[in-house]
């Protein structure tokens, strides 16, 4: 109840809008591309198979096709099996950096696929990352946001490939507060048959600036919580996970520094009023 009572008190001043921070449905792209819109493929086990735009319609309403299969637009595809068996380590990155400097609550969502329609050959594995570098040697330093087999969404095993796609939905709110590439990566995969990519979409809660904070600044150094304004800080409070006020204390200048020896080391939610405006924000007593 606590820290429902926290949430509701200090957000509810906050004006915020939904939004989609970053969408693609390849729809623009040109079949059997590799150089996209949006995305830089990059083919690191240099079989010269690269992520590259499908024509899934066409797929489906060819002689031998699969009527009923989810995708029914252009997706982005990367294989595992092209009449001879594959080794992949492909990359789809974004050219340019998803903004989650003020987003909350965001999620990442995507249809991934295949072409099997017999529930075999769906074993392809791909990671999703999202990092502060777009670069292949970096990205493969760190930690997927998630890894999976196609086969975990999409069973693949309908004649008419009703089942040979699904959507996914994840919580990217770990990376809240950063610029970060996304990244699909298909890898450790061979002879399988592919993984296909569809409705790219990252969305979330953004804040509306308020121009009393433009410039706001903070940090903490020495047992002290230092902030800076353009204008006149009237008030900072400070609580705890639980929601309990820990620290309250009225200010009167645009540089204030506000003691935190008194506090257990751990994570505060701090909240500074300017004008009848405030701002919410995060920090860490080491």
């Amino acid at each position: 109840m606590k820290k429902t009572t926290l949430f509701i008190a200090l957000f509810s001043i906050v004006t915020v809008n939904a939004q989609i921070i970053f969408s693609d449905d390849f729809n623009t792209e040109t079949p059997n591309a590799t150089t996209l819109d949006q995305w830089i493929s990059n083919d690191i086990d240099g079989d010269g198979a690269y992520w590259e735009i499908m024509d899934m319609l066409a797929f489906s309403t060819s002689p031998g096709g699969v009527p009923n299969h989810p995708i029914q637009t252009n997706a982005v595809d990367s294989d595992s099996w092209e009449g001879n068996s594959l080794t992949p380590d492909n990359y789809l990155t974004t050219k340019n950096p998803l903004d989650l400097t003020h987003a909350t609550g965001t999620s990442l969502t995507y249809t991934v696929g295949s072409y099997q329609i017999n529930g075999i050959d769906i074993a392809d594995k791909y990671s999703i990352y999202l990092t502060t570098s777009n670069n292949p040697a970096d990205i493969a330093l760190e930690t997927p946001v998630i890894t999976k087999l196609v086969s975990d969404d999409a069973p693949c095993n309908q004649a008419d490939g009703s089942a040979s796609a699904a959507t996914v939905t994840i919580d990217i709110s770990a990376y809240e507060g950063q610029l970060v590439y996304l990244t699909f990566r298909h890898y450790d995969s061979e002879d399988e048959n592919s993984v296909l990519i569809d409705d790219v979409l990252v969305d979330g809660i953004l804040a509306v600036a308020d121009p009393s904070f433009n410039n706001f600044d903070y940090y903490v150094t020495n047992n002290e919580l230092n902030l800076t304004a353009n204008t006149t800080m009237s008030q900072v409070s400070l609580y705890n996970v639980l929601g309990q006020q820990v620290v309250s204390q009225k200010l009167n200048n645009t540089n204030e520094v506000v003691s935190i020896s008194s506090l257990n080391p751990g994570v505060y939610i701090a909240n500074v009023s300017i004008e009848g405006a405030s701002k919410t924000f995060k920090i860490v007593k080491k």
